[in-house]
């Protein structure tokens, strides 16, 4: 397993460039663990996707992936929000329907950047995103929301959003709005409740009864497997990492909807 050693406030780096604002300026972060710590703590400490979630997504998912992070001050420079941004080549067509999605595949043997578009995300990767701010949302909001634009205008980004902020942020990003953001339904969050005493209970109250039959016939084949199947709980992927990799492999490329690759590091 790997491991990093801890930051301290001695650790930060000089940020990748500094833009000015309407009223402020934003500082531009390669890398997380290029920012103070002070500001990781305190506009994520009320949340588990604090600086070390970031530093493991960025140091893990690098495959067609690239990391920001937006350090917005205002006008009398009076830190206002740490702003996790996602720089990635979004493609248009990802949930067209069978037809469209063979017509863009043939389009795509002449032209392969056709209906694909660089796009900066404010966000997170995996899961809802937040915006790490020092005031109120309502307050950071707006320069947020210019300092992301900027930066992506300056690396030739024109398609900017914020992803998979949820519900409860609403009435703060109603400045986006009127900045001409248009608010798109994304996948909802699940939760399944387990709160079942045993398996069996599971499968008698969730289960349909056809279901529970394939189930049972499943288990005694199972059963009578050679060599014996056996169950193993692992708390490190790193020893069996080349045997598990390539069964997620086989598994994340042939699903009907894509999503991001994870890598072998990830694990």
């Amino acid at each position: 397993m790997t491991t990093y050693p801890a930051r301290t406030s001695s650790d930060t780096r000089t940020p990748e460039t500094k833009l000015t604002l309407s009223r402020g300026h934003v500082l531009v972060f390669e890398h997380a663990r290029d920012v103070p710590m002070e500001f990781w703590d305190r506009g994520f400490s009320d949340s588990w996707k604090d600086f070390q979630y970031y530093d493991l997504i960025e140091r893990t998912m690098r495959c067609g992936f690239e990391y920001r992070y937006l350090l917005v001050f205002d006008e009398n420079e009076w830190p206002l929000a740490l702003q996790p941004l996602l720089l990635a080549s979004q493609d248009l067509a990802i949930s067209a329907g069978a037809r469209v999605a063979r017509l863009v595949a043939k389009l795509r043997t002449q032209w392969p950047r056709f209906l694909k578009s660089r796009v900066a995300l404010a966000g997170c990767l995996v899961g809802d995103g937040k915006m790490g701010t020092l005031e109120s949302d309502e307050i950071a909001t707006p320069l947020v929301a210019e300092a992301v634009e900027k930066y992506a205008g300056r690396v030739g980004i024109r398609l900017v959003g914020f992803k998979d902020f949820p519900a409860r942020t609403r009435s703060a990003f109603t400045s986006l709005n009127q900045a001409g953001y248009v608010r798109v339904t994304g996948f909802p969050p699940l939760i399944l409740d387990l709160n079942f005493a045993s398996f069996e209970e599971y499968a008698m109250k969730q289960l349909s009864r056809a279901t529970r039959k394939n189930l049972r016939r499943k288990f005694r084949a199972a059963d009578g497997a050679s060599p014996a199947i056996s169950f193993e709980v692992w708390t490190d992927a790193e020893r069996i990492i080349d045997e598990i990799y390539p069964l997620y492999l086989a598994v994340a490329e042939t699903s009907a909807i894509q999503f991001e690759i994870f890598t072998r590091e990830y694990f």
